[in-house]
């Protein structure tokens, strides 16, 4: 599972307190979500944004200890954070999970508490027990959006893995509801990317979430219904994701197995 190896920093991870909620803590106690920051009272350069492309578990610990070499467990004020984004926070605490014998794994899909009505692109945590635990939403956030659930205990209905929402999709829901709030990214094509995303992290590979490969639709491209269909029934697995994604963010293709 290349993504959330931690390698050289799992003596480290081992020696923190290996529960949920500490583990939580701290992730966020070393990254600070890039389009929160300024609720942090923090500006990001564009240098520092880079962060965000980086894809596993042991090069995201790297570079918040680059940043602030304390131990893990000391949160750093939000300027000491790396900045990042949801995907990263729950590679990195899937990683910690993992190492402390607590069967996680990361999804991607959309999350209904940031916008009444709004369906936005998210990652989180889904554990082995049935939880499903956001490890952005700390208690900045938790008050900002009026959240009154247990981000570590999420409901039913509160996250929507990628199939499930295309799902939702086939039952009626509006397509123009699901994407990435303030980017004017949303859509059929939208959520049918968030199907592969979704599926290639429960099959062991969280790409970064403007990864791009075949049958992976663009903005402009037609949709193949019965074929994402069949992805998200079950009755046709997807294509392996292959060495190579193009990161359209960067405009450049990446080998996932290279630090991005």
């Amino acid at each position: 599972m290349t993504m959330t190896d931690l390698g050289r920093h799992a003596p480290a991870v081992a020696a923190l307190a290996g529960d949920v909620a500490s583990l939580t803590r701290v992730v966020q106690g070393l990254f600070l979500h890039e389009r929160w920051a300024q609720r942090y009272g923090v500006e990001h350069s564009p240098e520092e944004l880079e962060a965000v492309h980086l894809r596993r578990a042991e090069d995201l610990l790297d570079a918040a200890l680059q940043r602030d070499g304390r131990p893990l467990d000391v949160a750093r004020e939000p300027a000491g954070r790396l900045p990042a984004m949801c995907r990263n926070l729950s590679v990195v605490l899937v990683a910690m999970l993992r190492a402390h014998g607590i069967e996680a794994r990361a999804r991607a899909g959309f999350a209904t508490y940031f916008i009444p009505g709004w369906y936005e692109d998210h990652w989180v945590v889904e554990l082995g027990d049935g939880r499903w635990v956001d490890p952005q939403i700390d208690d900045v956030q938790r008050a900002a959006l009026g959240i009154t659930f247990d981000p570590l205990d999420m409901p039913a209905g509160a996250f929507v893995p990628g199939p499930d929402a295309w799902r939702l999709l086939r039952g009626g829901a509006d397509p123009a509801s699901f994407g990435l709030s303030g980017s004017g990214l949303a859509g059929e094509w939208f959520v049918a990317g968030d199907v592969l995303y979704d599926l290639a992290a429960v099959g062991g590979v969280e790409t970064l979430p403007w990864d791009t490969w075949d049958p992976m639709p663009g903005p402009d491209d037609e949709v193949d219904v019965a074929l994402f269909d069949a992805y998200a029934e079950g009755r046709a697995a997807p294509p392996p994701v292959p060495a190579k994604v193009l990161n359209t963010r960067r405009g450049r293709v990446e080998e996932l197995h290279q630090i991005a």
